[in-house]
């Protein structure tokens, strides 16, 4: 492609990118929950802590010595459990649910999964992402899940024009199984990316069935009362998957709405391990968890990739710069701020007394937080 080309492209994405602040500016003005800046989608955290990853002692060649791709290594990260709307609501509404869990790799570069309830992305467009983000911006906020989903409604068919409808069903369609849901310990999908030559995605599949609480009731803190209890009670642990491309048919890189069908290639296991959630240790990585910056974008294509491009897919790419704007916004803490975690999976002093002062201040402000209790500067 002529590099004129390329740079056009950058410059169309960096325009869809400088939207996302004006999608968070929405939010704030119309939930009363929110005060200050926040993430313009996956805003409601469920559930945060350390997790582990033990890389499989067999690799498919795409993805051996990849990033943090070593041949049976154990690495150390960060776990975050989300719903999918820029906003708080009652978790068991009809939504996405989210999973993302950050490692790094020995030379200091991030790797990142981030992933939804759903084998399809919710559009085929970074245009139509953005437009579904602002819709749900402008509904959030409305009174009752009825007036919600009508202004969502209205609000989509001005911002994706005769799209519109086609990507409503699809949403439609990818959020019910949450108002279904038992637990939020399921299958995740991330979204696509390149291993040397190869495109592909991961998924995270639970490695034991999740049996329903029969004493549980479907109130609005529903999966984040679930989680705690089980992650109180033991691991939760996911089998990391491989999902390759095959070809334009059966794994399409354009029609992003479709979902793959190929055979998954098991590489590695995520754990969130058993925890005290009332404990300090547990409170403060929870808080990490909240503040972070996470970004699809934060993956190693080849292993002499330096971070200075966009990632091979335009939609990919789209979202690496869509996430930037959102942390550059709302002031997530800088990556250098939390790096030694990856090494050690402690909260230092220093960084204990940042989330501290963050998660007070956004308490005072009335700002929706994780519901972690209290926690003390320490």
């Amino acid at each position: 492609m002529p590099q004129n080309s390329d740079d056009q492209e950058r410059r169309d994405l960096d325009k869809l990118a400088a939207q996302i602040p004006d999608v968070q500016r929405t939010l704030l003005d119309r939930h009363p929950k929110l005060t200050v800046p926040d993430r313009g989608a996956h805003q409601q955290q469920l559930a945060g802590s350390k997790v582990t990853l033990e890389v499989a002692p067999r690799l498919p060649p795409e993805l051996a010595n990849l990033g943090i791709f070593t041949a049976g290594s154990t690495h150390i990260g960060i776990g975050r459990i989300s719903t999918g709307l820029g906003c708080p609501h009652a978790e068991t509404d009809a939504d996405f649910l989210g999973l993302m869990v950050a490692f790094r790799t020995a030379a200091g570069r991030r790797v990142d999964f981030v992933t939804i309830n759903d084998p399809t992305s919710p559009t085929d467009t970074p245009e139509e992402f953005i437009a579904l983000l602002q819709a749900t911006a402008d509904a959030a906020g409305a009174h009752g899940l009825l007036a919600s989903q009508a202004t969502l409604l209205l609000s989509l068919a001005r911002h994706a024009g005769l799209r519109a409808p086609g990507i409503a069903l699809h949403v439609t369609e990818q959020t019910r199984s949450t108002v279904r849901s038992l637990t939020a310990y399921q299958h995740y999908w991330t979204g696509i990316v390149r291993a040397r030559d190869v495109f592909g995605k991961f998924t995270f599949v639970p490695t034991v069935e999740a049996a329903p609480n029969p004493r549980a009731g479907r109130g609005p803190s529903y999966f984040t009362d679930d989680w705690k209890r089980r992650q109180s009670a033991g691991p939760l642990t996911f089998a990391l998957e491989w999902l390759p491309f095959v070809n334009d048919r059966a794994t399409p890189l354009d029609h992003l709405t479709t979902a793959w069908q190929t055979q998954p290639v098991s590489v590695g296991t995520v754990t969130f391990p058993r925890i005290d959630p009332q404990s300090r240790s547990s409170q403060l990585i929870a808080l990490l968890a909240s503040e972070l910056g996470a970004n699809p974008g934060n993956w190693l294509e080849t292993p002499d990739d330096d971070g200075t491009g966009l990632p091979a897919t335009r939609f990919t790419a789209a979202r690496m710069l869509a996430y930037r704007a959102s942390q550059r916004n709302r002031g997530a803490l800088p990556d250098d701020a939390y790096a030694t975690f990856f090494q050690r999976g402690e909260v230092d002093a220093a960084l204990a007394a940042e989330l501290v002062r963050r998660y007070a201040a956004k308490r005072v402000a009335g700002h929706w937080v994780p519901d972690i209790g209290e926690v003390a500067a320490g």
